[in-house]
Parts: C-alpha cells; structure tokens; sequence
C-alpha cells in the first residue's frame, strides 16, 4: 500500500459516528479557465509563454518560473490590477490603487505597525476575538461557510488589525456583501478591454461597494487608538493630518485586501476539515497541549500552521495579473501593449516535481521535521515583488490562530457529505456551495487532555508524550 493509499484509509475511518465523505477527484467543479491555470503540465509543454483566448479575452500565461517571477516584480513594464483604470471606482488612490514611489511611501507608513513585537501580541487577541465571534453561529442549522468565514475573516481584521469594531448587523452585511464585491472586481478588470460586454451584476457591485464605504466610516468612527500611536489607522491619519478621504480610501483598500485572502483560507480550510475530519481532533490535541490554551500563538501550533500552508498550496489564489505598460518581448513572444499577462502560480503549487503527490491534501509536508522540507516563501501566497502584501506576516500570526481555536471550539461536518462544490470566480477563489454544520464542542477534562509539549500524530490524532507512549 503505498503513502496515498495509506493517508485516504486514515481519512475515511476517522471522526467517528460521522459519515465518511472520501477524498479523491469529483469532489470539486473548476471551471475550464482554472482548470487550464491549476494544470502544471502546462509548466512544461506549452512553452515559457504562451497566448491563451476564453470567450472575448485574450491573454498571456507565463509558465517558466523563473521568468514568471521577472513578469511579477517588473513595475516599469507590467502594471499591477489595482492601479487598472477599470478599478477606479473600488480602489481609487488607496494603497491598493497607486503606484511607484507613492505606493512605496504608503507602504513605509504602515510598517510599524507590523514589527515583530506587535504581531506576538496578535495571538491571544486573535483567539478571544475569534471566540467571539463564533458563538454567535447556530448549532441547529447548516451555514454558508463563505459567508461565516468572510464574517470571522472581516471581524478579525477590524479588531486585531484596525483596532475598531463594527457593529453586528454591519459586520453580517460585509460577509453577504464579499463575494459580490470581489467578483464585481474580478469580472470589471477581466472585461476592461471590451467595454461592450456586459459586466455580470455590476448594479448588486455597485450595492456592495456602498455598504463596504459605510463599513469603512464606522470602523474610522470606532477607532480605538494606541497610546503610542504605532497602530495601522493612527499612522495613516498621521500620514494625512486633515485630509480624512485619503485614510478612508486606504481603511476600505485594506478591508478589501485582507478579508479577501483570509476569508477565502478560512472557508477552504473547512471544506478540508469535512474532507479529513480527523484534522479537527489533532488541531484541539495541539491546542491544549498547548503552554497556555487561553494565550495561543502561531509559533506553539505547527500542525495548524502546516494546515494553512497547504490549504494556500491547493486552493490559494490560482493565479496573479498583470497588464503590460507597453509593447514586450517575453520568452521569445511577442505581447502588445494592454494585454493581459497571467502568472499561473496554481499550476506551480501543483508541480510533482516540487511537491511529491501534488494533488493530495497532505499538511505534513510543512510540518518542521518533513523531508524532503518545503518552503513556504515557494507558495507565493501574497503576491511578489513591488506589490506583495504588507500585512503578510500579519496573516500568518492570525490564521493558524483562528483556525486552532475554530477546530477546537466546533465541530464542523458537512450539510451535504458527498456534494460537488463549485470554486467562485472572484479576487480570490471560494468554495461555491459548501454549507456545514457547526457543534459546539464539550469541553474535555483534566485527564483526557494532552500534556503540555506532547508529540501530536496529525494523521490519527493520537497523542503521545515525549516517551514515546500513547
């Protein structure tokens, strides 16, 4: 029996009284485009670069790696989306939205509000926050995972980030309203360059991006600052004294950007855990052999951490966007001005030639000990060059937070085991249809808890002490 057969047994026999829901192909609906950048054969036999048509657009893949990364962090001749003029009623000239040294300077302001010292402060926030938030979910009824993430995702962020609060009934507006925002921006920037097709509910867009700039006040309104003024909102109003339209351009570029990835890792990493419910008792083993279970850290939590990793490897963005400034000659082809240019980072993450059983859902490969080891800078998980993401290292001191305390607080099971799911073409892909069931756990006793520093077997969830004894 070799190593795959080996991980789906586990996974059909674990989580006991629950119906297995096996792994394997089916399981997802992506459509042609992103089967076409998630293929990893096209790494190697279509060419470094290669012309690509779906319906009217018309675009360029890049396939080398080496050279995708070039095509990633050249600004003089690739334009990153944010800055497309299709995008200017969405990002306007916040962060998101300008570029060059602007951008640069932007960038400079908020960097002391991600030092190392602030963001291990972030987890013991995170986890409470996070708890919060989740005692609101009904036990009774199955959810829409996207929109229960996007709300943990978009809490989380207001809170721990921005140092502000939404109200209840504004924060569930935000959740509903993600995926209608994202995908307003997605298919605006795809159908730029024929301005006679028609943009898919641009009217319900355009509704979204209302409620989100209401969103955006309210969190500018509620605003808790730091005494020492280094938190992200105090640092751009002091980058801005008196002009308050430049810092709610750059609240509302960052609700967009960080809800965007972390709702959609969050709602993927519960399509996993229904997938291989036995996840979710190793993730509440780590948690309470755990130093402190009320004071979590990202660093105390490989097996979550690892988690997210491969969640991003399998379902992070499929691919990144670029728009040439100007007539280009890449990898011997030749690529007009305005076209676009896709970096297929889906199909990388696929490659067997980085990740042995590339298709399988396999977190050990991230854990600290697994050989070969894997490098998570490899995942490009928030963009390259120029443009990557400012608060990356926010993110991964919160979500393999929020995950653990997800795990350990609920049990999730799938509404539907067995049920297709469809993959949402938006800014970032999301599970289409996934509604599960989420039971409080009981909590567990003295002595059905883990020792502090046990050794956790994520593929059982057995619990073994430093002895080596069960």
């Amino acid at each position: 029996m070799d190593r795959t057969e080996k991980l789906m047994n586990v996974d059909r026999s674990a989580c006991h009284g629950q119906p297995p829901v096996p792994p394997g192909p089916g399981t997802l609906a992506h459509s042609r485009a992103l089967r076409f950048w998630l293929d990893p054969a096209n790494l190697d036999q279509a060419g470094p670069v290669v012309r690509t048509r779906t319906g009217p657009a018309t675009a360029y893949q890049v396939n080398d790696p080496a050279l995708l990364r070039k095509v990633g962090s050249d600004e003089s001749t690739f334009r990153f989306w944010g800055p497309d003029p299709s995008l200017r009623d969405f990002t306007e000239n916040g962060v998101v939205g300008i570029e060059g040294a602007a951008h640069r300077e932007r960038r400079t302001v908020m960097r002391p509000a991600f030092t190392a010292s602030r963001l291990t402060a972030l987890g013991p926030e995170v986890q409470a926050r996070t708890l919060s938030l989740l005692a609101d979910l009904p036990a009774d009824r199955p959810l829409d995972m996207r929109v229960e993430m996007s709300r943990l995702a978009c809490g989380l962020l207001v809170s721990c980030i921005l140092n502000s609060e939404l109200a209840p009934g504004t924060l569930s507006k935000i959740a509903a309203a993600r995926s209608t925002l994202s995908g307003g921006i997605f298919w605006r920037y795809a159908l730029a360059p024929w301005p006679w097709v028609p943009v898919p509910r641009r009217r319900a867009s355009s509704r979204a991006l209302t409620e989100l700039d209401e969103a955006v006040h309210e969190v500018r309104d509620r605003h808790r600052p730091d005494p020492d003024g280094q938190d992200l909102v105090s640092l751009l109003e002091a980058a801005a004294p008196g002009n308050s339209h430049v810092v709610l351009r750059d609240i509302r570029a960052l609700l967009i950007a960080g809800m965007e990835t972390s709702a959609s890792t969050l709602s993927w990493a519960c399509y996993e855990l229904g997938r291989y419910p036995h996840y979710q008792q190793a993730l509440q083993d780590e948690v309470d052999a755990a130093p402190d279970t009320s004071r979590l850290q990202a660093d105390q939590l490989p097996l979550a951490t690892a988690f997210v990793q491969e969640v991003t490897r399998l379902h992070g963005i499929p691919f990144l966007v670029r728009r040439t400034r100007h007539e280009t000659c890449q990898g011997g082809v030749r690529i007009p001005a305005g076209a676009v240019v896709t970096l297929p980072l889906g199909a990388l993450r696929r490659d067997r030639n980085r990740y042995p059983d590339p298709d399988v859902f396999d977190p050990q490969r991230w854990l600290p000990n697994a050989e070969p080891p894997s490098a998570p800078a490899a995942l490009l998980a928030y963009g390259l060059g120029p443009r990557y993401c400012p608060g990356a290292a926010a993110a991964d001191a919160m979500l393999p937070v929020a995950l653990a305390t997800l795990a350990s607080s609920r049990t999730l099971r799938p509404a539907r085991p067995g049920r297709r799911i469809g993959v949402s073409l938006e800014l970032t892909p999301t599970p289409k249809g996934l509604t599960m069931y989420a039971t409080p756990r009981e909590p567990r006793t003295a002595d059905t808890r883990p020792t502090p520093g046990a050794n956790i077997d994520s593929r059982s969830g057995v619990v073994s002490t430093t002895d080596g004894q069960a």
